[in-house]
């Protein structure tokens, strides 16, 4: 069981498998509603969608599910409820395009972005490696490897965000509602007064 949850040996008493399990199913169930909106529109919407319900069920049956309570009011932060509100958000931004390799505009540079070239690795005060892009990987400062150049966006300009039924990005979705005091009250009998409250 250990093994299986990614634990070090003699960690089991200190790591609570029941929640590490809790974990993995609520994040299956995420990954379950992203693959939806990632595959909306296509043959696989219908499967993608049966499949996160399933996965749903599965993680409420077992591990029951709380409306979050925060900032005086109670929140839907269901990945399946917030499923159906097919909406999403858009941003409208400008940017400069720089290269990877040697920083100068990416359009009128020398480096063609299907060559690779010699590069001296280091990272920018983000983290990032000019290497491959990314915050995570084997490059170690100072190596010198073979990199294609990719662009960097630089003096980003935020000019609006929209809400829209289909975001660029698939998963640039809303993340909670407020839910209605009254509404909550009818149905629970009472108002729930920042007490814990289960979804069932």
């Amino acid at each position: 069981m250990a093994k299986a949850l990614h634990l070090q040996p003699g960690a089991q008493a200190h790591a609570g498998p029941w929640h590490d399990l809790e974990i993995s199913a609520r994040t299956s169930l995420a990954r379950a509603v992203d693959a939806f909106n990632f595959l909306e529109d296509t043959e696989l919407a219908e499967f993608a969608h049966e499949h996160a319900h399933k996965v749903a069920a599965l993680v409420g049956g077992i591990f029951g599910c709380g409306i979050e309570y925060s900032e005086d009011t109670y929140w839907d932060t269901c990945p399946i409820s917030l499923m159906h509100r097919r909406f999403g958000m858009s941003v409208g931004f400008t940017t400069t395009r720089c290269c990877s390799l040697c920083g100068e505009d990416l359009d009128l540079c020398e480096h063609l972005l299907d060559t690779r070239y010699e590069v001296k690795v280091h990272r920018s005060p983000e983290g990032l490696c000019n290497a491959c892009g990314r915050r995570s990987c084997s490059h170690n400062d100072g190596d010198v490897v073979l990199a294609y150049p990719h662009p960097v966006m630089g003096d980003v300009q935020l000019h609006e965000i929209s809400l829209v039924t289909r975001p660029r990005d698939p998963l640039a979705r809303i993340t909670k509602i407020e839910l209605d005091h009254q509404l909550l009250a009818r149905s629970l009998g009472e108002q729930p007064n920042g007490h814990d409250v289960r979804c069932y």
